[in-house]
């Protein structure tokens, strides 16, 4: 336990940006929320993320093989709670619209990337996802939400 607070208090002060993972499975739009997001590749351009084993998000998105990464701004900390709880539907009352492939784009974000699954790999009690990007763009704002020692935070 002391060992699990000490992984956690030091890597927490690495400020990372949050993302909403999405997709559709069966028609219906999954998401989940995730800090553990990076660019890999530019050429070929390539991004990863790293969802926990148990995420019933990730089961769709390894299914369908394709997933929307959805930077999110930084007036979006509620965004991000409702994607990180265990809600059935996650998307109620969320406004969002289908990427060109189809995917769940949201509203008022900073980003977006568009990807397909190119490689999974076992990392501990995760899954290392490398996406292969096939569309991306900037959204409507330019503040990130950040997420730092346990805690939101803006760029200001």
């Amino acid at each position: 336990q002391a060992a699990a607070r000490q992984y956690r208090d030091v890597l927490g002060q690495y400020a990372s940006g949050v993302t909403v993972i999405t997709t559709i499975q069966g028609g219906r739009p999954v998401g989940m929320t995730c800090q553990s997001f990076t660019s890999v590749s530019l050429d070929p351009p390539l991004v990863a993320f790293l969802p926990q084993k148990t995420s019933r998000a990730f089961t769709a998105i390894r299914q369908t093989r394709r997933f929307c990464v959805n930077i999110l701004a930084a007036d979006q900390a509620d965004l991000s709670n409702s994607f990180a709880s265990r809600a059935e539907d996650k998307f109620e009352g969320i406004d969002w619209k289908p990427t060109s492939s189809g995917l769940p784009l949201l509203d008022g974000i900073v980003g977006w990337v568009d990807c397909t699954v190119q490689d999974v790999h076992e990392a501990g009690d995760h899954y290392l996802v490398i996406g292969k990007v096939e569309e991306l763009g900037q959204g409507d704002e330019d503040k990130p939400l950040l997420f730092h020692q346990g805690r939101y935070r803006t760029t200001e």
